[in-house]
């Protein structure tokens, strides 16, 4: 991603677990603020207890489940929960010069060389199977926000995470079988807590902070 003057003013959390109706109303509270000229750019990373979330893109069986929160990112319905390392960007487009495909792209990049980390050979996709894959299979889903150049929501990437809490859906409208994780791939189970701040290192590597 672009570096511009605020990337030093980058505004990292860091969450065991984060209630997902608090991520997503601080969120919003973030978008807000820099929208009005008093927030500043904020990246969350947190686990969540299990949710369903739909974003504009309503494919999938959602019919089926009661509880499903349908919000304003992109793409369709998805799962969260405990094992996936969830992270949202609030960044300012206009201010980097970049627009949301860049961002999505530097994302994807970012969790790429987390999976390599893993001796995971990933990569990355747009339009209706937007996300990183390793070979058919999705490991991590993305769906992010655009209002008033800045971004919210972003992406969930697999790492303990129960696959089988996606058979009650069809995750962006593919068979719940596509889905990976790192757990899967590799055999084990990992600590999320490491997980998470090797994710955390890898993006502010990227960043240049």
């Amino acid at each position: 991603m672009k570096s511009g003057k605020i990337n030093r003013k980058v505004e990292f959390s860091i969450y065991q677990t984060f209630p997902y109706l608090e991520a997503l109303a601080l969120q919003r509270k973030i978008n807000s603020e820099m929208i009005n000229g008093s927030g500043r750019e904020s990246i969350i990373i947190c686990e969540h207890e299990p949710v369903y979330t739909c974003g504009i893109h309503q494919d999938g069986n959602t019919t089926n489940l009661e509880g499903v929160y349908f919000i304003e990112r992109g793409g369709g319905i998805t799962y969260h929960g405990p094992g996936q390392i969830t992270a949202y960007f609030m960044i300012n487009l206009n201010q980097r010069g970049i627009n949301i495909l860049d961002l999505i792209n530097f994302v994807h990049e970012v969790e790429i060389q987390y999976l390599e980390q893993h001796g995971i050979v990933a990569h990355s996709r747009l339009k209706k199977e937007t996300g990183v894959w390793v070979g058919n299979h999705k490991i991590s889903s993305t769906g992010f926000a655009l209002k008033g150049g800045f971004t919210l929501h972003g992406i969930g990437l697999n790492v303990n995470t129960d696959l089988q809490k996606f058979s009650l859906i069809n995750p962006c409208g593919f068979d719940w079988s596509v889905m990976t994780s790192v757990s899967k791939l590799n055999g084990k189970t990992y600590h999320m807590e490491e997980e998470k701040g090797l994710f955390l290192k890898i993006l502010k590597e990227n960043l240049g902070i």
